[in-house]
């Protein structure tokens, strides 16, 4: 099994916490209900987090007592949703599409500051900026504030109701999975403030970009399928997917890139081993079992193996299934996109036969789905 490290960079790289865009009462909250077990290592990163909240409590209140009168009368478009587990190519998918501007999408920007991100946006914006890597860490794909990213940052900052709260305090992963991913014996109230977040933070988008329908990428919502219908009950949905054993060994190196950064506690090998084995599999037993309440014409599934051999033909084939309009206007800027990136080299994976055998017996029902050799 490989291994999940710390060292000294990693306690001071303090200002890549997404938290520094969140509430002051979201922070308490989060702190309260995991009773403080701040491990001593990350201190600064909790202080730099609490400092942050507070410069900018004063921009965040003044954003919504002045915008969320605008909000009332936005009508969000059924949207377009990006599903799959994470690893499984849905970020350069979700790249490809941010180049069609026909459509709108959520920055990164946007994510880590949610409740800013109308009013004085500029200098929120440099903010961002300044404290982001040139590329991800977990793939080298580029990184900036203004290209599309995972909604569910957004909805980590806005609220507790979020799986994300597990990789900042994941000695309590599961219970953030089973709670807000799965939202597993939660009431119905839980799930009713959930969908309120959420909303908001669509409705906010869409008046940003004048109506727009909005294509989001948040791995989480492959579980929430009757939930996003109950809010969206036309929303277009594109599940992409991966050989499992690369899906796995790629999380692995997703986690031990981004948990350091991110997280303020230690956490075993062996317990994000398990995390990681449950995640995929609870995701897609929801997934299989919801996605026949798609209406017919909402969803299409594609592999990762055929998108990285052809992919403005797989996306001409996306829009096609799905209904949508302007794959021809939009054409050439997925080629140019295509072309800019035809050097990229994902990595190369070896596993052996103990971890196969392990993957395949916790995620068989994936090889026998989607075709996959054991």
């Amino acid at each position: 099994m490989t291994k999940l490290s710390y060292d000294k960079r990693d306690y001071l790289n303090i200002g890549e916490q997404p938290l520094s865009g969140t509430s002051f009462v979201n922070w308490m909250r989060l702190l309260i209900e995991n009773r403080f077990r701040v491990d001593w290592r990350f201190i600064p990163k909790a202080l730099y987090v609490t400092v942050m909240i507070i410069i900018m409590m004063p921009f965040r209140i003044y954003e919504k007592r002045k915008c969320d009168k605008k909000l009332k009368d936005v009508k969000v478009v059924s949207p377009l949703f990006i599903v799959g587990h994470w690893r499984s190519g849905t970020t350069f998918l979700h790249y490809l599409l941010g180049q069609d501007k026909n459509l709108a999408y959520v920055s990164t920007f946007e994510t880590m500051a949610p409740g800013m991100i109308i009013e004085n946006e500029k200098f929120f914006k440099d903010i961002v900026k300044n404290h982001l890597p040139d590329k991800r860490p977990m793939d080298d794909l580029e990184l900036n504030a203004d290209l599309p990213y995972e909604e569910e940052y957004a909805v980590a900052n806005l609220s507790p109701y979020s799986f994300y709260h597990g990789w900042y305090f994941p000695k309590r992963m599961r219970q953030y999975f089973r709670q807000y991913v799965l939202f597993e014996n939660l009431n119905d109230g839980i799930k009713d403030r959930w969908m309120e977040v959420y909303n908001y933070f669509l409705k906010k988008i869409t008046y940003k970009n004048k109506g727009k329908r909005i294509m989001l990428k948040s791995l989480v919502n492959t579980a929430k399928i009757p939930i996003l219908l109950e809010m969206y009950p036309d929303a277009k949905f594109i599940h992409i997917y991966r050989d499992p054993y690369k899906v796995y060994l790629s999380t692995w190196k997703l986690y031990k890139k981004i948990l350091p950064i991110f997280s303020f506690q230690h956490v075993s090998s062996e317990q994000l081993d398990r995390e990681i084995l449950f995640n995929y599999r609870a995701l897609f037993e929801r997934y299989l079992e919801d996605r026949k309440l798609i209406p017919k014409g909402n969803l299409i599934e594609i592999s990762y193996e055929d998108f990285v051999k052809n992919q403005v033909k797989t996306i001409e084939a996306v829009y096609a299934k799905l209904g949508l309009e302007g794959f021809e206007k939009a054409k050439p800027a997925f080629e140019r996109y295509v072309k800019k990136h035809e050097n990229y080299t994902p990595d190369n994976y070896t596993i052996d036969d103990r971890i196969k055998k392990k993957v395949y017996n916790e995620w068989k029902l994936t090889f026998e789905e989607y075709g996959y050799k054991k």
